[in-house]
């Protein structure tokens, strides 16, 4: 299975739409950091996520200080306020794995350095096309998706769910 490293605005994002379930369903390896988790305030989200963790659903992998050191080490062209993006970062480039993230400047930097990079918008493609949820679900959750957070590319979004209305989604 392919392990797939998530930062923490994907599991905001699959979070708010209610499609946490779905997207565990998914044939990776769902993957993150300690720091990750540790951006994960609220205590409902906090939840949500832990089922997966005690489950073995969810990968936390955590740090020594020699590979913090690395991480804080590592040159990019971008400069990182914490280390949680470049612990991802990090983390993708030891694994050779794709990197789940909707944050621009981190999504910029790691492709720079060859990471495969997607975003919330590629994981909803990914659940309708492998048929974890049917095309009327995927349209209500992208429609949600386009709601709760505004920042994401809205008119790809909007194409999604035209084609899926084309091919039968309500």
């Amino acid at each position: 299975m392919t392990l797939i490293i998530t930062d923490t605005n994907i599991f905001f994002d699959i979070i708010s739409i209610g499609a946490l379930p779905e997207f565990f369903s998914l044939d990776y390896e769902i993957c993150t950091t300690v720091f990750v988790l540790q951006e994960i305030m609220h205590s409902d989200q906090k939840e949500a996520i832990e089922v997966f963790v005690r489950a073995k659903e969810l990968t936390i992998f955590e740090f020594d200080s020699d590979e913090i050191d690395e991480i804080e080490d590592l040159k990019t062209s971008k400069t990182f306020k914490g280390i949680t993006d470049k612990s991802v970062l990090w983390k993708s480039l030891k694994m050779n794995c794709p990197l789940l993230t909707g944050d621009k400047k981190l999504r910029t930097e790691a492709e720079s350095q060859g990471v495969e990079v997607h975003g919330t918008i590629w994981v909803m493609e990914t659940l309708i096309e492998k048929n974890q949820i049917d095309r009327t679900k995927g349209i209500h959750l992208l429609e949600t998706l386009k709601v709760v957070n505004s920042s994401l590319p809205l008119d790809e979004i909007d194409k999604l769910i035209k084609k899926y209305r084309k091919e039968g989604g309500a």
